[in-house]
C-alpha cells in the first residue's frame, strides 16, 4: 500500500486545507478508523508533507514515518489474527466456509492495458469462472438445504 501511495493519498485527505470538500461525515468518520490512516494522521500532523513547515529533521522524520509504518503492520496483524479466529469459530460452529480465490482475477485486471479489448475479456472470464460461478453454486446449495 505504501509503493502504491497510501501516504500521498492520506497526506490529501488530512490537509486541512481540504477539509469536508469531498466526503460525508460518516465516511470520513469510517476512514479514520482503517489501518493506516491513524498512525499516518499523527505522522502527518507532526510532519506535513514538504513545503508545508513542520518541525525535526530528517532522522525524527524518517523514525517517525518507520514507528507508523510498525505500527500498520502490527495492527494488520492483530486484525488478520482476529479475522482467523472468526472464521475457525464459524467453522467448529459447523458452518460449511468455502474459499473463493480472486487472485488470478485481479493479476489479469492490473495487467490489463487500457487499449487492449482482449485483457479486459480475459480478467472478466477469470472471475466469472473463479469467483462468481462457485459463489453462484455456494448460495444455491445454502438456499436448497
Amino acid at each position: 500500500m505504501l509503493d502504491s501511495g497510501m501516504l500521498d493519498e492520506l497526506a490529501e485527505f488530512c490537509d486541512p486545507d481540504r477539509q469536508g470538500e469531498d466526503e460525508s461525515t460518516a465516511s470520513q468518520t469510517a476512514l479514520r478508523k482503517a489501518i493506516g490512516v491513524p498512525e499516518f494522521t499523527r505522522y502527518l500532523k507532526k510532519y506535513p508533507p514538504q513545503g508545508r513547515g513542520g518541525e525535526g529533521d530528517d532522522r525524527e522524520r524518517r523514525e517517525a514515518y518507520e514507528e507508523a509504518v510498525r505500527a500498520i503492520k502490527d495492527n494488520t496483524c492483530q486484525l488478520a489474527k482476529r479475522q482467523i479466529g472468526k472464521i475457525l469459530r464459524l467453522k467448529g460452529g459447523g458452518w460449511d466456509l468455502r474459499r473463493l480465490d480472486a487472485t488470478d482475477a485481479f493479476r489479469a485486471v492490473v495487467a490489463t492495458t487500457s487499449s487492449d479489448e482482449d485483457d479486459g475479456k480475459r480478467w472478466s472470464e477469470i472471475w466469472e469462472r473463479q469467483v462468481v460461478k462457485p459463489s453462484v453454486k455456494v448460495v444455491k446449495r445454502f438456499l436448497d438445504e
